[in-house]
């Protein structure tokens, strides 16, 4: 059941991965990182994660798609988020709907790391 949907999503992740891979040269991983697994002293890296799903209709659904993108000492954020926007919009099925900057102060030091996530919406069409 739903099949040929389960392929359409993953071709559009792995779109979506391999397009933020070959940009920026920079891990990816989905809906969670482990702390081991956070490049030593190095902030630098993209989390996918999938939001919940809600109805629309019979037969069809949205989902909001989060690109979380983390950096430091990184003075071009702004220019790679229109990036990283430009990437998610070329994913077919993925509409760009906005992004939420955060910023924290790592440990007693006065540097910071930027954490900007881009939300994007797809439309599901399923077996009904």
């Amino acid at each position: 059941m739903n099949e040929r949907l389960k392929a359409y999503m993953d071709k559009q992740h792995d779109k979506l991965t391999n397009d933020l891979t070959t940009a920026f040269q920079l891990p990816v991983f989905v809906d969670e990182i482990a702390e081991d697994e956070i490049p030593e002293g190095d902030y630098h890296y993209f989390l996918i994660v999938y939001g919940d799903i809600e109805g629309t209709g019979e037969g069809a659904a949205k989902q909001e798609v989060y690109v979380v993108y983390v950096t430091e000492k990184n003075p071009k954020v702004e220019e790679n988020t229109m990036d990283i926007i430009a990437i998610g919009n070329r994913v077919p099925g993925f509409e760009f709907y906005r992004t939420v900057k955060e910023r924290y102060r790592e440990n007693d030091t006065d540097n910071y790391v930027d954490q900007v996530t881009i939300i994007f919406r797809r439309l599901i069409k399923y077996d009904s």
